[in-house]
């Protein structure tokens, strides 16, 4: 990531929004219960399926071929296995890893934390940092991609149906007064497609391996 902020969050990001109708959903029953701790981690075994999994201060980890509604910490990385299936997953302090076909019917948020996937991630709502990079190969998102602070990577054939977008930076001074001007940065793969605008409120440095994608840049700064 070009630029790193310290920042002090209180509070999640913003309720998450379901999309329906476009991926299987998230198994309805939850033979294991839910998940709720202040302090400690949790892990979801292999063909396990839990439903709402809430921490406060841990990580969570999701073995292969398992399931879980919302996922939601405050301090905790949240990783997953190949083929794990969520509604939702947001952290405030921690980042989200996910290996082959990771499914999520709902949104992907956090605040200072990265966010990668490995093949084929299908996700159908919105995808959010604040501090932290972004990265899908041959991923297939139905709605935004959007940071403040982090850098985006669409490689292999990811589609964008939506938008991506670099959000306008707050002040960028650090505590010894230093500002820091360095870019963000946009990779888009040549086979990679984004559908909607590349929506820009701060320089980014753009990399597209396909020119066309130039005709999608819209400067709002």
């Amino acid at each position: 990531m070009k630029f790193s902020q310290l920042v002090t969050v209180t509070t999640l990001i913003a309720a998450t929004i379901m999309f329906d109708g476009v991926y299987s959903k998230a198994l309805a029953d939850a033979p294991h219960g839910n998940i709720d701790k202040v302090m400690g981690s949790a892990v979801v075994g292999s063909n396990e399926h839990y439903g709402n999994v809430s921490l406060v201060n841990g990580s969570v980890k999701m073995a292969s071929n398992s399931s879980a509604k919302t996922v939601s910490l405050v301090n905790g990385s949240i990783t997953v296995d190949d083929d794990v299936t969520i509604d939702n997953a947001e952290t405030v302090n921690g980042a989200i890893e996910a290996g082959r076909n990771f499914t999520v019917n709902g949104n992907l948020s956090t605040v200072n934390g990265e966010i990668i996937t490995k093949d084929n991630a299908r996700i159908a709502g919105d995808v959010v940092t604040i501090n932290g990079d972004i990265t899908f190969h041959n991923g297939q998102l139905a709605s935004n991609i959007s940071t403040v602070n982090g850098d985006i990577q669409l490689a292999g054939n990811t589609v964008v149906q939506g938008d991506v977008i670099f959000k306008k930076p707050g002040n960028k001074k650090s505590f010894f007064g230093w500002g820091n001007n360095s870019k963000p940065s946009l990779h888009i793969a040549a086979d990679a497609v984004v559908v909607g605008q590349i929506i820009l409120e701060q320089p980014v440095e753009l990399d597209f391996a396909n020119p066309a994608m130039r005709a999608k840049v819209v400067e709002r700064f």
